[in-house]
């Protein structure tokens, strides 16, 4: 797409969108597994709360692919009763096809992600290039904006991702929290943007100078940056999701705890036909468990 049509599909490059109903959002823990399927399970995960793919849960038609809470309950092999947030974060192929709903059909998988009760959802992080033109940038932050008025303008809880890779790309995000009193969450991914301990670090201190400009506390839905968490929780409420207990399990390892307070996975083999039950239940208890323990390691450290 040239500059020119990247402006007028998206109305302009500047991160402005109507104002919306402030919205209650709900109670969700600090610590929250991330599942993908609910192959090898055979009972519910033992979590209050779990995280899923967006991207699971429509088709290029915007149908939902599940009609019931049951169903989803089945796929995932979660209690029924269970909080969901629904992740954003994906490969740009993934993330791109929520665009490609175009309005009607971003609008109509929303109504239906309301109808199954999901809790929250975190906006596609639409990729900000280093090897692009500024204004591809703008357009993704402008995108973004755009995702998140639609679905909050629903009735849908959900995280601002607040995708950016410049000083000035966190400027325009606090002026616009700033201006847009129902942002009470924004969402951030760590584990693309840092990379590098240093380029971590610069983004955490990025969040960090947002949360202190705009106004008022602020909840956070990371993926990765466990090693910022610590920073991060002095300045915002924080909701850590957590995709390795779940990956890891796929892969017969299960967590503990060394003399160190360092997580580590060990190998432990199962039969052809064994479920993982077992297995991911004791991820998700050390993990959460070892999460718990560091936070307030991590917040003393900062």
């Amino acid at each position: 797409m040239t500059f020119a049509d990247r402006v007028r599909e998206v109305r302009g490059l500047a991160l402005e969108t109507p104002l919306a109903a402030p919205l209650t959002h709900p109670d969700l823990p600090p610590y929250i597994p991330m599942l993908f399927h609910g192959s090898a399970l055979a009972a519910p995960v033992p979590a209050s709360a779990v995280a899923a793919p967006l991207y699971r849960f429509f088709n290029r038609y915007a149908d939902c692919r599940f009609g019931t809470r049951e169903s989803i309950a089945q796929t995932f092999k979660i209690d029924p009763a269970a909080d969901i947030l629904l992740s954003g974060v994906a490969q740009d192929k993934e993330v791109e096809g929520w665009w490609r709903l175009e309005l009607r059909g971003r609008l109509k998988a929303v109504a239906n992600f309301r109808r199954l009760g999901v809790s929250m959802i975190t906006v596609p992080n639409f990729s900000l290039m280093v090897d692009r033109p500024r204004w591809d940038d703008l357009h993704a932050m402008r995108r973004i904006a755009i995702c998140y008025h639609e679905i909050v303008s629903e009735g849908q809880p959900a995280a601002l991702h607040v995708n950016g890779r410049t000083e000035c790309d966190f400027a325009r995000w606090t002026d616009y929290i700033v201006a847009h009193p129902e942002v009470t969450h924004i969402a951030y991914e760590f584990r693309t943007c840092g990379k590098t301990p240093n380029r971590m670090m610069q983004h955490a201190a990025w969040l960090i100078e947002l949360a202190q400009n705009v106004g008022r506390r602020l909840g956070l839905v990371v993926r990765g940056g466990l090693p910022v968490v610590g920073l991060l929780a002095d300045y915002y409420d924080i909701m850590f999701i957590d995709t390795s207990p779940f990956e890891k399990a796929q892969h017969r390892k299960v967590a503990w705890v060394d003399n160190e307070g360092q997580r580590r996975w060990v190998k432990r083999m199962t039969t052809a036909d064994e479920k993982l039950d077992a297995l991911l239940a004791d991820n998700i208890r050390v993990s959460r468990h070892w999460f718990d323990t560091l936070l307030p390691k991590f917040k003393l450290a900062a």
